[in-house]
């Protein structure tokens, strides 16, 4: 009964987002970022990764009951978070998730053009990117969280896709919360405060399973 609950949201979720990308549904947003989502199948004018980008995988096995599932991306500058129209900040929703259901989803980073970063984000029902806009051509990078229990955790971070300056010294930031060049975080409190208010320019992806009674 959950597999078909979930698999019934999920054909739900896919055709409500084809109907709403039909029209390859594309938004300009302030502070330089811009969002796009295209149907499944549809390569007429959606961009490909370089071949040398990253693709990242993920498998998310849900270890609680009745939950709200979400992954995001949230723009933020300076710390402060940028704020967008829903759709733009949701890369997924699903909904009400169960114990032992699995969501699968793949992430390409290409930070090939040094003009903007384009984060592709792959389901089953069609592509989901995001431009980080980059006008000084200043190195684009990206670096990934270490895997957390999300048994105890609501807030999961994936990635951080961010701009660096000159001499490195966000990447500097990242090398001292990094272990084997993961970042190992152990709060919310603690991602906000000791990176993302010292980072200038930055796309941090998550997800969140939210307790629902």
């Amino acid at each position: 009964m959950k597999l078909f609950t979930t698999l019934a949201i999920i054909l739900f979720l896919s055709s409500f987002l084809h109907i709403k990308v039909d029209a390859q549904s594309k938004n300009q947003l302030p502070h330089g970022f811009t969002t796009k989502s295209v149907p499944r199948g549809d390569k007429s004018s959606t961009p490909q990764p370089s071949d040398d980008s990253e693709r990242i995988k993920y498998r998310i096995e849900i270890k609680r009951d009745s939950s709200s599932y979400t992954l995001k991306a949230d723009k933020y500058e300076n710390g402060v978070y940028i704020s967008d129209h829903i759709f733009l900040e949701e890369l997924d929703f699903i909904g009400k998730v169960y114990k032992g259901d699995i969501i699968f989803f793949e992430m390409v980073p290409d930070i090939s053009d040094l003009s903007k970063m384009t984060l592709f984000t792959y389901f089953p029902y069609g592509t989901r990117y995001t431009y980080l806009d980059n006008p000084e051509s200043k190195r684009i990078k990206y670096r990934k969280f270490v895997n957390v229990d999300h048994a105890k955790f609501n807030m999961i971070p994936l990635m951080i896709c961010y701009i660096d300056d000159e001499q490195n010294n966000a990447e500097k930031l990242l090398d001292k919360y990094s272990k084997e060049n993961l970042i190992t975080i152990n709060s919310k409190n603690e991602l906000q405060e000791k990176i993302l208010k010292n980072i200038t320019k930055c796309l941090l992806v998550y997800y969140n399973l939210t307790k629902e009674e």
